[in-house]
């Protein structure tokens, strides 16, 4: 009951083989991937995307702080799907606005802690020039229709 999804970090461990894509892609639970220099947005698109999975890149793809791979990121919202985009350690406003505007329904809050405390990651967001129902898909209903167990509680 408590298990939600999956974790990869393809730049330490390598990317997953089609055997274990094929499984992710069979129990169809979100897997949050860290990308960067060493494995960007597009090299993540082009192995992970074609399976029936939702990714959620961490830091939208840029750790740590690559603004061009962010900018990257982004743009794929437009060619896959399931792809989401993950705020954490996210520091730039541009990126974070930008993702927010063009598509509130595949950015999800991530607040970076413990390495980023918490609060400052909210009031990141919460500054922002953005429509107040995107905060709201931010953080909350687009974490709810990825893991069922996050969505808000309907009273």
């Amino acid at each position: 009951d408590r298990f939600h999804g999956f974790k990869l970090h393809p730049g330490a461990d390598g990317l997953p083989t089609d055997a274990v894509l094929e499984r992710l892609a069979d129990v169809s639970l979100p897997v949050l991937v860290h990308g960067g220099e060493a494995v960007p947005p597009s090299t993540i698109a082009e192995e992970l995307l074609g399976y029936d999975v939702p990714v959620i890149l961490a830091h939208f793809g840029a750790h740590p702080l690559r603004v061009p791979l962010m900018d990257a990121a982004i743009g794929l919202l437009d060619d896959y799907d399931r792809l989401y985009l993950d705020t954490s350690v996210v520091r730039y406003r541009d990126p974070l606005e930008r993702a927010i505007r063009e598509h509130p329904d595949r950015v999800l809050f991530g607040s970076g802690a413990p390495g980023v405390h918490p609060n400052v990651a909210v009031m990141e967001i919460l500054t922002l020039d953005v429509p107040e129902d995107a905060m709201t898909k931010v953080f909350s209903n687009n974490a709810g229709r990825l893991v069922e167990s996050l969505a808000p509680r309907q009273f």
